[in-house]
């Protein structure tokens, strides 16, 4: 980590606080144990970074493959609300032309007076909606 890279490392300052020392061999025993600890510190560090690192990585992977799947599952649900719409759209459809059809036979079998009656009296209703 960065705190390990300042200026005063550990080491730093037990060097400081031993060149004060008298000379005596136990301020340099000292000194390399705090250098031991510092440095399997330092590895362990590096391992934990290591570590998250690789569940990041993992973690990533699983969140594209979810969002693959998901993105999979919308698209064919999607699909099949088209083919359902498209098909209830198709019925309604055909359900009018089976109107229609049958109202054109109907208005076939009309003789001419009759036909003429109807037409004048939807008439006024046309022109009105043709002057808006």
């Amino acid at each position: 980590m960065n705190w390990i890279n300042k200026q005063f490392t550990l080491a730093n300052l037990v060097l400081r606080f031993l060149s004060t020392d008298t000379g005596t061999g136990m301020g340099n025993d000292i000194l390399i144990s705090i250098i031991a600890v510092e440095r399997e510190i330092e590895q362990r560090l590096a391992a934990e970074e290591r570590r998250a690192a690789e569940m990041l990585d993992t973690l990533r992977r699983e969140l594209e493959e979810t969002a693959t799947r998901e993105g999979e599952r919308l698209a064919a649900s999607v699909g099949l609300t088209v083919a359902a719409a498209r098909t209830k759209a198709q019925v309604r459809a055909d359900a009018v032309v089976r109107r229609a059809t049958i109202r054109a036979q109907q208005l076939e079998g009309l003789d001419d007076e009759t036909l003429e009656r109807c037409i004048w009296k939807h008439l006024p209703k046309i022109i009105r909606e043709q002057n808006r």
